[in-house]
């Protein structure tokens, strides 16, 4: 079992139980007040799987579509890029 070196006062990570995904869908939004104002919006706090810092946050997966539809409906202008 392989355990990640991290900076003084940080936990380290056991890479045996990392896990990857793929094909997630990530909201990275400019300023962080936004992410907080998206996960108090009652239509889209339930799309919100997880928080992966105060700027980004993981979508649940085949949500996509009714997150993008509900983010313009509530005056936000999203920047979708796929790959």
């Amino acid at each position: 079992m392989r355990k990640a070196t991290a900076p003084a006062g940080k936990p380290s990570i056991n890479l045996s139980d990392a896990v990857l995904h793929t094909n997630l869908t990530i909201l990275e939004v400019a300023e962080p007040h936004l992410l907080e104002e998206i996960m108090a919006d009652r239509r889209l706090a339930p799309t919100i799987v997880m928080r992966l810092s105060e700027d980004a946050a993981v979508v649940a997966p085949g949500q996509e579509e009714f997150f993008i539809k509900q983010l313009l409906k509530a005056g936000h202008t999203p920047k979708v890029v796929t790959k």
